[in-house]
């Protein structure tokens, strides 16, 4: 009986140390934050750019999809009727 209730108490600390994360003081340099927020702020330029720039294509890729999901044939080129000859 001894037994089990140490092994229980061995699984329980176990347990608590590898579940629970070690409480480690977080700390980022002042100038490491500034330079984070450099490169953050430059992606931002390039995406809203490119953005901007093909905006048209973009939205025409958009329009494209929904219409093709849609199952819409508004813009598909007529076929011939064989029938009148």
């Amino acid at each position: 009986m001894k037994k089990r209730i140490l092994m229980h108490s061995l699984l329980v600390i176990v347990g608590c140390l590898v579940l629970v994360p070690p409480a480690f003081a977080a700390y980022i340099d002042p100038n490491t934050g500034g330079m984070l927020f450099q490169v953050l702020a430059a992606i931002f330029a390039v995406l809203s750019g490119f953005i901007l720039i093909f905006s048209g294509r973009i939205k025409m890729l958009f329009f494209r999809i929904m219409r093709f999901l849609s199952g819409s044939k508004e813009n598909a080129p007529a076929q011939k009727d064989e029938s009148k000859g």
